[in-house]
């Protein structure tokens, strides 16, 4: 792959004004996929938004980087319980309106 289509750990750091050490404790914790390509680490762009997401979480509500696994979970199932409960809202829906 090349390096162009992905995105600098260092440049991202650098733009978002955290520590390297921070985007490495995600990788590290499988949080987040980083690639190293001649001595140099990145991220895909597609993980972008999920890494915006824990720096959010760890500058705005000061959520300690170790913490940030059990946040990552806990917001998971909210967002699974949402769309389950969107599904069932419309089946709801179907059968009420066969009755009528």
């Amino acid at each position: 792959m090349q390096p162009t289509h992905l995105i600098s750990i260092r440049d991202f750091c650098v733009h978002h004004h955290v520590e390297i050490t921070f985007v490495e404790t995600l990788a590290d914790n499988g949080l987040i996929e980083t690639t190293l390509v001649e001595q140099t680490t990145y991220v895909q762009p597609e993980q972008v938004g999920r890494l915006e997401k824990f720096v959010r979480l760890h500058q705005e509500l000061a959520i300690h980087t170790e913490d940030l696994d059990v946040v990552s979970d806990l917001l998971d199932r909210v967002e699974d319980l949402q769309k389950q409960l969107a599904r069932l809202k419309n089946r709801l829906v179907f059968y009420e309106s066969l009755e009528h």
